[in-house]
């Protein structure tokens, strides 16, 4: 019991200590990232443009959907705002401040 206790401590610390925070340096580059997208608009020039080089305008049409996700029925009004992507989780917000 001591050891499990003590391991389930262990790993509640070192999982919060492991999680690298956004910085305003990360905030500030966010523009020339492709990792993750921390600001509405990708960077704080609201361009939305992607620096991504696989992706042009020659094979822009044949993007396809990877997966889809129901954020509620017609009352709950979908998505509302663009989503941020932090370290492989993607975050979106939905109608009535749902996260």
């Amino acid at each position: 019991m001591n050891r499990f206790v003590l391991a389930v401590t262990a790993a509640l610390v070192c999982g919060g200590v492991a999680q690298a925070q956004v910085t305003e340096e990360d905030l500030a580059n966010d523009a020339t990232t492709v990792g993750d997208v921390l600001t509405n608009g990708m960077g704080r020039d609201l361009q939305r443009f992607s620096p991504l080089a696989k992706l042009t305008k020659a094979n822009v049409d044949k993007l396809v959907p990877a997966w889809a996700f129901s954020l509620g029925g017609e009352k709950q009004r979908g998505q509302e705002s663009q989503p941020i992507v932090y370290d492989g989780v993607m975050y979106i917000t939905g109608s009535y401040s749902r996260l």
